[in-house]
């Protein structure tokens, strides 16, 4: 560290002067906390005066350099501390701060230049003003509502499929009603003022009823294979009075028996008990197809209709217990149970109306053997059968529906 050349004190490299008796020290190399971000090449900051300008320099770098070096650099005496201390020790121990830098502009007056120093001005920024919220829409694709409630699965498809709950409700509503109004005009019509009519009329009125009424899937099946029954039971009667094929008796049960087992197969396909009765229903009508000489009706034929449209029908009879038999294919298919026993219905009505025909405009020589209350009762039975025969599908999938609860009851608490 050199020593002041005036009073012998200790002085730094980067002092200008000597901090005691302020001589110049030689070769120092002052530090001047000047910027030179906006100052021109060759030009050295100088005091700023009230105005904030600062005025254009004159002479070399040297006196600049120094002047700088006393404004900025050296700061007065009376505002260092009292501590005691020589202005080097001082400076020693606290670094001096630079000066605060202030940009600077070049400002075109006539014929000179000046720079002046821009001071920042300190600009508060408004607030932000708070947007309104708006309530989020939820995006909703308006043809193509969401379902309520859980997910439908696959096996729940399935299971609706092979076991649906209520199959064949309205179809059998809408045949009872049409069948029995049809019906019940054909009687009023053919059968006159009579008590058989009357009591064929009154059938017929109550099946509508049942059928029209609110009531529950198993009272409304169970009351409507009754009634049918009732209808058929008064219709055989007649027949057997009238002489006219008393194995139609087993016909008209052949027929409820095996329509309404192939459409509780076609209802429920895994079901072992809609196997069983189908196989009763077959043996019934081919039963009855035996005893009615259906075989050898082809043989006996004759030139006009009333001989052979009957055998026609009996042909179709047997046609029909054979194709009943694709019943027993696998569960995965309904093997045309239903349409075999549609086509079964609508066959025994045609063989009525057959049968009414060939005794009110028999053969060539004959007379007719049948009169109007009896027809009543007769199409009544039919309309009775067809209706039993729909009916007794939806008692068996009642029944078949209990004891699968029962099975399953048992099965959970055994286990």
């Amino acid at each position: 560290m050199p020593n002041c050349k005036s009073c012998d004190s200790k002085v730094l490299r980067t002092d200008a002067f000597c901090g005691k008796c302020g001589e110049p020290v030689p070769g120092a190399k002052p530090v001047v906390p000047i910027s030179r971000q906006s100052k021109p090449s060759g030009m050295l900051g100088a005091a700023e005066d009230s105005t904030g300008r600062f005025p254009p320099q004159a002479g070399t770098g040297t006196s600049a350099q120094a002047a700088a070096a006393v404004v900025i650099a050296d700061p007065e005496a009376s505002d260092l501390p009292n501590t005691g201390l020589s202005r080097t020790a001082l400076r020693e121990q606290e670094p001096s701060q630079p000066a605060p830098v202030l940009p600077l502009h070049r400002k075109k007056t006539g014929a000179t230049s000046d720079l002046h120093a821009v001071v920042p001005e300190t600009t508060t920024e408004p607030k932000e003003q708070e947007r309104p919220k708006t309530p989020s829409r939820s995006v909703s694709m308006p043809h193509l509502p969401v379902p309520p409630g859980p997910p439908i699965l696959a096996s729940d498809l399935l299971r609706r499929q092979m076991r649906p709950t209520s199959p064949g409700e309205n179809t059998l509503r809408w045949v009872a009603v049409g069948s029995a109004a049809a019906c019940a005009i054909v009687a009023l019509v053919v059968g006159g003022v009579h008590p058989l009519t009357l009591v064929s009329v009154a059938l017929l009125v109550t099946l509508a009823t049942l059928a029209l009424t609110p009531m529950s899937y198993a009272a409304r099946a169970t009351s409507l294979f009754l009634l049918g029954s009732v209808a058929t039971g008064v219709a055989l009667w007649q027949q057997t009075l009238q002489g006219l094929s008393p194995e139609n008796i087993i016909l008209a049960g052949a027929t409820i028996l095996l329509s309404g087992s192939l459409l509780f197969r076609a209802y429920y396909r895994g079901a072992r008990l809609a196997r069983v009765m189908v196989a009763i229903g077959v043996a019934a009508l081919g039963a009855w197809f035996v005893a009615s000489k259906g075989h050898e009706s082809l043989v006996m034929l004759e030139g006009h209709w009333q001989s052979w449209a009957p055998a026609g029908a009996h042909m179709t009879f047997g046609l029909l217990a054979l194709l009943a038999l694709m019943a027993f294919m696998e569960s995965s298919t309904r093997g045309g149970s239903h349409v075999w026993a549609g086509a079964l219905l609508v066959l025994y009505a045609i063989h009525i109306g057959l049968l009414v025909a060939s005794a009110v405009w028999p053969g060539p020589g004959s007379d007719a053997s049948i009169e109007g209350p009896t027809i009543a009762a007769i199409f009544t039975g039919m309309v009775g059968t067809v209706v039993a025969g729909l009916a007794l599908a939806q008692v068996l999938v009642v029944a078949y529906r209990k004891a699968s609860a029962r099975i399953k009851g048992r099965a959970s608490r055994a286990s």
